[in-house]
C-alpha cells in the first residue's frame, strides 16, 4: 500500500423534484466554493471521480467541474454510481494515485458501501448518509504500512 489521500463526498444539494437531475441554485453556489476551498485546505487535487451522468442525476459531475476548471483536469465519469466497489479497489490497487490527492463525488445511498470498500474501519463514517447531509467530506488517508486507512470527517465552513 502506497501513501494516498482521498476525499469522498456526496454531491451539491438538489431539488425535491426526483425527475429534477441537477443541482439546485443552493448546490451550485457549493460547488463554486468548493473550488477555492478544496485546494486551499488540501492541496490540489491530481485526480476527480464522479458518478456517471444519467437520466436521474447529474448532480456529482456538476459539483466537481468548477474544482476541474480550477485545477484544470478532467473527471473521470466513467464508474456508474452502483460501481462503488470496482472505483475503490481501483483507487486502492492502482500505482497510479501514489502520492496523489485523489476527490470523489457520489450519490449518499452508496458513500457508506464505497467506504467499506475503501477498508475503511466501520465507525469512521456516516452509515447511513443522511439525506440532508451535503457539507461532509471524509478525508480518508492511507499510510504505507497499514491495510486500513485513517478517516477524517472535514466539515466544509459553508
Amino acid at each position: 500500500m502506497t501513501a494516498k489521500v482521498i476525499l469522498v463526498m456526496r454531491h451539491g444539494e438538489k431539488s425535491d423534484d426526483p425527475l429534477d437531475p441537477d443541482l439546485t441554485p443552493a448546490g451550485k453556489a457549493r460547488a463554486q466554493r468548493l473550488a477555492q476551498y478544496i485546494p486551499a485546505t488540501f492541496g490540489k487535487p491530481k485526480w476527480l471521480f464522479a458518478t456517471a451522468a444519467s437520466k436521474h442525476s447529474r448532480r456529482p459531475i456538476q459539483t466537481l467541474e468548477p474544482l476541474a476548471r480550477q485545477c484544470h483536469l478532467t473527471i473521470d465519469e466513467t464508474y456508474a454510481d452502483q460501481d462503488y466497489g470496482a472505483l475503490a479497489h481501483h483507487l486502492r490497487k492502482s500505482d497510479a494515485f501514489d502520492g496523489a490527492l485523489v476527490v470523489v463525488c457520489w450519490h449518499h445511498g452508496n458513500v457508506p458501501p464505497m467506504m467499506h470498500a475503501l477498508k475503511a474501519s466501520a465507525g469512521d463514517y456516516p452509515d447511513p448518509w443522511k439525506g440532508d447531509v451535503f457539507d461532509l467530506i471524509l478525508q480518508v488517508k492511507f499510510a504505507k504500512d497499514r491495510e486500513t486507512p485513517e478517516v477524517t470527517k472535514v466539515r466544509e465552513p459553508f
